[in-house]
């Protein structure tokens, strides 16, 4: 959707107005449970439950309920589009977008998490906020948005996962604590979401690849060892910024291994009539991979954050007819609605939970005798080798997820 038509569609929905229809769902037995304990703590806290299961419908009955001036914060224009888009078609609530070259406040609008840091005012405007992937707002560059809460809000913060590998999740729960979690084992055992077969495929590096990482591995010890001693604050925060670089670099290292994109031509063709969806680390190596794949005749697409958003549209809309795997780099993390898939490759991915738990959770939507499977290769004698069996152990619920 361009500017223009996003433009269109909000003028067209201001015209119409709100439904007479009101409330035109029915909350899940869980879903019930989790509105009702927000409301009991206040109407103030978080809601965490896996990705799929409907925690925008929970915001939703809540926004229409409580019929109060409502602020809805997301990570991206897309999400934006997709919450103005529900709550019309559910609940007959017409909201506005507050973001880049659109600014329209209402008694309902949705703006993202860069706009509402930069224009903290907004929260002092409405009653009742809805922090949507809440995560977010524990970050350096949003926390003013959680020091701007005030006690009179009614606040609802959601995310598949609280927890971050920083600790500042620590942060939200001070503010926003957790009033109801359901974790993946239950909505598996309730049948909320498929279950998962994790396929572990070990690939090795070539020797050129190796020693790249054997450097990088090193070069992160020795900073780890100087972050430790050094008793200079500000010496020390500029080497955990170069630990995190190193670390960054370690990932495109294992994003863009030979042999990872001849795992992932051997899984097309295992399932060459299903759509597939790949997770990697870096833009270059799922552009590198997507050619590779062509080059054999399997047809394929990136999905990423340099592409504008009508193109990434136009490829949701032909993915399952022109070509069945889509190869994404993090763009596709949280929060967007994936049509219809079983079937995710992991070839790159960093240890956090939250991310773990977002990746897996985009094949999990729920069919009749549907089993997800999510392909995790990896690189034989690298950090990655943990991957499946954290993947497993969330699956499992041994994993907190804040």
């Amino acid at each position: 959707m361009t500017l223009d038509e996003f433009i269109s569609f909000i003028d067209d929905v201001e015209k119409r107005g709100e439904s007479e229809e009101g409330i035109r769902v029915r909350l899940r037995p869980f879903q019930e449970e989790a509105y009702r304990a927000w409301m009991e703590r206040g109407c103030r806290g978080t809601i965490i439950a896996p990705t799929g299961t409907g925690k925008t419908i929970i915001a939703g009955y809540a926004i229409k309920v409580l019929d109060e001036p409502t602020l809805i914060v997301c990570p991206t224009e897309r999400i934006l589009k997709m919450w103005i888009e529900r709550l019309r078609e559910k609940f007959g609530i017409v909201a506005t977008p507050y973001y880049g070259q659109v600014k329209r406040l209402s008694k309902f609008t949705v703006s993202i998490y860069n706009t509402v840091s930069t224009h903290l005012y907004l929260l002092d405007r409405f009653k009742m906020i809805v922090f949507d992937e809440v995560h977010h707002i524990a970050s350096d560059t949003f926390k003013r948005i959680l020091g701007r809460i005030g006690d009179g809000h009614r606040v609802m913060g959601l995310t598949a996962t609280l927890k971050r590998e920083d600790g500042k999740h620590l942060n939200i729960l001070s503010k926003l604590p957790v009033v109801y979690c359901l974790d993946l084992r239950e909505a598996v055992e309730d049948k909320l979401v498929a279950p998962v077969n994790v396929v572990a495929i070990p690939v090795k590096m070539n020797e050129r690849e190796a020693e790249e990482y054997r450097r990088v591995e090193r070069e992160i010890a020795r900073l780890k060892h100087e972050a430790v001693v050094v008793e200079d604050e500000s010496e020390r925060e500029r080497i955990e910024t170069l630990i995190k670089k190193k670390i960054n670099e370690r990932r495109q290292i294992l994003s863009r291994l030979e042999a990872k994109r001849e795992a992932v031509y051997k899984i097309a063709l295992r399932h060459p009539d299903q759509r597939i969806l790949v997770f990697s680390e870096s833009i270059e190596s799922i552009e590198r991979l997507k050619r590779y794949l062509i080059e054999r005749g399997v047809k394929a697409e990136t999905y990423h954050s340099q592409k504008p958003e009508h193109v990434r549209d136009y490829i949701f809309k032909r993915w399952g007819s022109d070509f069945k795997l889509l190869l994404s780099c993090r763009a596709l993390d949280e929060g967007v609605d994936v049509p219809e898939v079983g079937i995710a490759v992991v070839i790159a991915s960093g240890l956090s939970v939250r991310q773990l738990v977002q990746r897996k959770g985009r094949i999990m939507r729920p069919r009749k005798g549907k089993t997800a499977i999510l392909y995790v290769v990896y690189a034989q004698g690298s950090i990655e080798a943990m991957l499946p069996m954290k993947i497993r152990a969330i699956l499992k619920g041994l994993v907190r997820l804040y």
